[in-house]
């Protein structure tokens, strides 16, 4: 028995290291990011179609110019189809295929991918002074972007507070201590 509850000890101090869960790290967390295309007015003759694959495979539309969001581990993607090739129906066909149907259906010519590999998901740690991202794509639809056209980074002023209070304390600190020299050298 003492030899079973000790393989036992053995594979689970091995098997710890590979366990993990999709949880954020202790000290970060995640800010949103806002990605958008400007020019999308312009290109009325287009339907544009959000798309996650990896993790989880998932399709949507585009109706403001804002790009959805998804699973922070999934690749998100936009591609675009001319309204006179393409129903909004086919939407709710395609999110019910299985994984070899999904990607063979954007593998069809109809489909042009015109932005890949969208950041959606970031990370900070607590004390980072970013507390959101907008990202900004101007869409040609004959070349396929990887960067935003215009990125902002928005951040708070929380940060000068980590700054400013102990550079206050120093100060103070270091008067108290001349002060205190000084009377004690008069003495």
């Amino acid at each position: 028995m003492k030899k079973i509850h000790w393989i036992l000890f053995v594979l689970a101090f091995f098997a710890l290291p590979l366990i993990s869960a999709d949880l954020i790290i202790p000290g970060y967390h995640n800010i949103p990011i806002v990605n958008n295309i400007t020019n999308f007015a312009s290109l009325s003759d287009y339907y544009f179609l959000t798309v996650c694959t990896q993790a989880i495979q998932e399709v949507s539309l585009i109706s403001d110019g804002i790009i959805g969001d998804c699973y922070k581990f999934s690749k998100l993607s936009v591609y675009a189809v001319k309204k006179a090739d393409f129903k909004i129906s086919e939407i709710e066909i395609i999110n019910n295929l299985n994984y070899t149907d999904f990607d063979a259906s954007f593998n069809q010519s109809k489909f042009v991918e015109v932005i890949s590999n969208i950041e959606h998901y970031r990370t900070v740690p607590i004390s980072s002074s970013e507390n959101a991202i907008y990202n900004e794509y101007v869409i040609d639809i004959n070349k396929l972007k990887t960067q935003p056209d215009n990125k902002e980074v928005r951040r708070s002023k929380i940060i000068y507070s980590y700054i400013f209070f102990p550079i206050l304390a120093l100060i103070i600190i270091s008067l108290i201590l001349l002060s205190r020299k000084r009377k004690n050298a008069s003495a």
